[in-house]
C-alpha cells in the first residue's frame, strides 16, 4: 500500500446533479484511511453464460451446430452474450478531520471546503453529519444512464451516472473512470468509536446514453 503514489490510494466516486433546484453541480465523496484496513475494494465480473442441456435453447443451438459436434448428456453448454456485469464492492471509513495521504482534506460533497457545513457538503465534519450529507445525494437524485429525460415527454428523468475512480482508473491513469450505477449503499455508525462511521456501496458499471433518447433517430448500441 505504502509503494503506491498518492493518487491510487484515494477512491472517490462523483455524483452530478442538482439536488435541490439550486442549479447542476457535481459532489465528490473521497474514501481513504491511510492503511489497507478499512478501504477494501473488491472488483468481480458477475457472469450471465449458462444455458442448460434440454432446454429449447440449447435444442436450437443442437439443431445448427448438430453435424458438427455430438451433444452429450450431463454437460452444460456455455455461451456469453454479453448481458454480465462489472460491478465494485467498496467498504470505507471516514472520520471527523477526515485527510488524505497528502494531509488534504477528504472532499464530501460539492465544495470541499472543511470551514463551511452545509446541507450538501459535509467535508471534514462530525460522522453523522458526513453520512446524513451523503444520503442526501443519493435521496435527491436519480443516478441512471440516462441524463435528462429518457423519453421527450415523458416525464421520465435522470441524471446520469455516478463516476467511480479508484487506482488507475483515473484521470491520468493507465484505466478511465468507470460510469456507474449504486446498488445497495449505506451506513453504520455504532456510537462506540463516536468520532468515526463505516459505509459500503457496490458500483455497478453502467452504460452512459447522456442526451435524451430519439426512439426513431438513435441507436443506442
Amino acid at each position: 500500500m505504502t509503494d503506491l503514489p498518492p493518487e491510487d490510494r484515494v477512491a472517490s466516486l462523483s455524483i452530478e446533479a442538482d439536488p435541490d433546484g439550486g442549479g447542476r453541480r457535481t459532489a465528490v465523496f473521497e474514501m481513504y484511511t491511510g492503511g489497507e484496513e478499512g478501504l477494501s475494494i473488491a472488483p468481480e465480473q458477475r457472469t450471465q453464460i449458462r444455458a442448460t442441456p434440454g432446454a429449447g435453447f440449447l435444442a436450437l443451438v443442437d439443431g445448427v451446430v448438430g453435424d458438427q459436434i455430438d451433444v452429450p448428456i450431463n454437460k452444460d453448454l456455455f455461451i456469453n452474450l454479453g448481458s454480465s456485469q462489472f460491478a465494485v464492492a467498496i467498504n470505507f471509513n471516514s472520520w471527523k478531520g477526515a485527510t488524505g495521504p497528502e494531509g488534504d482534506p477528504l472532499q464530501w460533497g460539492d465544495t470541499g471546503d472543511p470551514d463551511t457545513f452545509t446541507k450538501s457538503d459535509a467535508t471534514g465534519e462530525h460522522p453523522t453529519r458526513q453520512i446524513a450529507c451523503l444520503m442526501w445525494w443519493l435521496r435527491n437524485t436519480r443516478i441512471s444512464s440516462i441524463e435528462g429525460e429518457l423519453f421527450p415527454g415523458a416525464g421520465i428523468v435522470g441524471d446520469g451516472p455516478a463516476v467511480l475512480r479508484y487506482g488507475q482508473h483515473r484521470e491520468g491513469g493507465v484505466y478511465d473512470p468507470i460510469p456507474v450505477v449504486l446498488e445497495n449503499p449505506g451506513t453504520d455508525y455504532p456510537g462506540s468509536s463516536p468520532s468515526t462511521f463505516t459505509g459500503s456501496i457496490t458500483c455497478i458499471e453502467a452504460l452512459s446514453l447522456g442526451d435524451p433518447i430519439d426512439a426513431t433517430a438513435r441507436d443506442t448500441r
